[in-house]
């Protein structure tokens, strides 16, 4: 079975609003990721985990879409979407909300010196070392990085989902399978892919990746008589 963790930026995008995406092929690739994940977990090749602490950040994100930004087609399309996540977290029913616990603290303690030693705004913006604060914002919002919006470093919650990670593949001794839209944060959790769980960046994650993970199961054998 696919052990996938997915944050908040992920979570979304199985409810994202047609109207808040950049481009047709940019919705297109988002749809059919989510719809490949769905089949997986209907199927029973996947398992889900969400943190628990997204569950309200995506809720905060649809208030966002629906009273700042005005994205949803109608606040019966907010409320839909906000009944349709809440069963979906509800006893496993789709994602599995998964608790934090003080081993998730302990492990932050081998993922804060990489986080606060790692230059990546520069791999992110593409500008030489020493650019200035305002530079690297500036062009971070001219590439349009997905939930980056001009900030390089990652947030508790961030170090956290990476910590996660790193128990769930400890305590299950297999690959977990972290999904997100953040550039920094998959770029920090490929630091040190022995520890961290496997990160995908979703814009640049392909269908043939996903199907790729999931088992492959032969056909049972003839028996002659």
């Amino acid at each position: 079975m696919i052990t996938y963790l997915l944050d908040t930026s992920v979570i979304v995008e199985f409810y994202r609003p047609q109207s808040s995406y950049n481009s047709a092929e940019e919705l297109a690739h988002s749809r059919e990721l989510c719809s490949i994940i769905t089949a997986q977990q209907a199927s029973d090749q996947a398992i889900l985990f969400v943190p628990s602490f997204c569950i309200a950040e995506v809720k905060n994100t649809f208030a966002k879409w629906h009273f700042r930004k005005k994205v949803f087609e109608s606040a019966q399309h907010y409320s839909d979407c906000l009944a349709l996540f809440t069963k979906h977290v509800s006893n496993r029913h789709f994602f599995y909300s998964y608790d934090l616990n003080r081993y998730h603290n302990i492990n932050c303690d081998m993922i804060l010196p990489i986080e606060h030693t790692c230059q990546t705004e520069f791999v992110v913006s593409g500008l030489p070392i020493g650019a200035s604060q305002k530079q690297i914002k500036k062009k971070l919002m001219e590439k349009r990085i997905p939930y980056d919006h001009g900030r390089y470093y990652l947030s508790s919650f961030d170090i956290l989902i990476i910590s996660m990670g790193m128990e769930l593949k400890r305590t299950m001794a297999k690959e977990v399978h972290l999904l997100t839209n953040d550039y920094r944060l998959h770029l920090i959790a490929e630091q040190d892919t022995a520890k961290f769980p496997k990160s995908y960046y979703w814009s640049e994650t392909s269908k043939e990746i996903l199907d790729g993970l999931a088992p492959i199961v032969s056909s049972p054998k003839s028996v002659k008589q």
